[in-house]
């Protein structure tokens, strides 16, 4: 029996060995290396390891290794990884059908069997929800928390209140639920205060901190907070960890002490920076170094 059958087979049966998203994402990295190799066996290998350790990896990391297996001729699997793109994380319609690299099997068997039964998949997302009562009064906060920011006259009167009661009662239901990735766009409203003695991060930061050691919450969580705040005042600060992301307030930064820069990134689960220039050409700052031979090796030992 060949490795990417063995790996189907954990696969189709959910032999989830060890829920850890830190886990899960490494694998990505590693799937993502593995990719732009274009040793693709091994690439579809690390995206289905990633998915033993956590299921709801990003909807897009699932249309990947579709697009992948696909490529290598493991339609079945192809076929699962749509499936479950759907039914671990509701991805829209539009979104499966745009995907630049599945465009290719558009046509396929699987593809055409997938998307007829969109609507009984994303039902079946819902029936799967450990909590639906939870998700659902937490996409109202969201709901709301958006509506209020499309009028600016309304904004500017509401903001406040809306976000201080979203944040009780989501205060509330991660005590009760536990937290839900999705509810990060309402704590991002109070990134204002993230270095502050408040009663926002007073609860939040210790419990995702708890998340993070039991592997339930990434590494990386803190970062644009953290970016945020050492850039607020001073749009020309250093980056900490990373340039450009969404808790810088400018993208024209330097890095702090670009000689542990990796060292740093490595403490928070972010690959070695060269990572970017090698999968997408990022440029690298004049004063950074590295090895490119132990790319590999750092990404296995993040």
């Amino acid at each position: 029996m060949n490795k990417i059958l063995t790996l189907l087979l954990f696969f189709t049966f959910q032999i989830i060995f060890s829920q850890n998203v830190f886990k899960s994402q490494k694998q990505i990295y590693l799937a993502e290396y593995y990719a732009k190799q274009k040793n693709d066996k091994k690439a579809l290998e690390c995206y289905l390891k990633a998915i033993n350790f956590n299921s709801k990896i990003e909807s897009d990391d699932y249309l990947k290794a579709a697009s992948i297996a696909f490529k290598i001729n493991e339609r079945k699997i192809a076929k699962d990884l749509l499936i479950k793109s759907i039914t671990k994380q509701q991805a829209p319609l539009d979104f499966i059908k745009s995907f630049k690299s599945l465009k290719p099997y558009q046509d396929s068997e699987e593809m055409k069997e997938v998307l007829a039964q969109y609507d009984e998949l994303e039902n079946q997302y819902f029936r799967e929800l450990k909590n639906p009562k939870a998700y659902m009064e937490i996409q109202s906060l969201i709901a709301k928390d958006q509506l209020i920011r499309e009028e600016e006259n309304i904004f500017q009167e509401l903001a406040n209140k809306i976000d201080s009661i979203n944040i009780i009662t989501l205060k509330e239901l991660t005590i009760k639920n536990g937290w839900e990735p999705r509810a990060w766009v309402l704590l991002w409203h109070h990134r204002g205060y993230y270095k502050e003695n408040h009663y926002v991060w007073d609860f939040f930061k210790p419990f995702i901190q708890k998340e993070i050691e039991k592997g339930n919450v990434n590494k990386n969580f803190f970062v644009d907070f953290e970016e945020f705040t050492a850039s607020t005042g001073n749009l020309q600060a250093p980056a900490i960890y990373d340039l450009g992301n969404i808790g810088r307030l400018s993208m024209n930064q330097t890095y702090d002490d670009i000689k542990n820069l990796d060292k740093r990134r490595k403490s928070v689960g972010l690959p070695p920076l060269y990572f970017g220039h090698f999968l997408y050409g990022m440029e690298l700052p004049k004063d950074y170094e590295y090895n490119p031979e132990n790319l590999l090796s750092d990404l296995i030992n993040l």
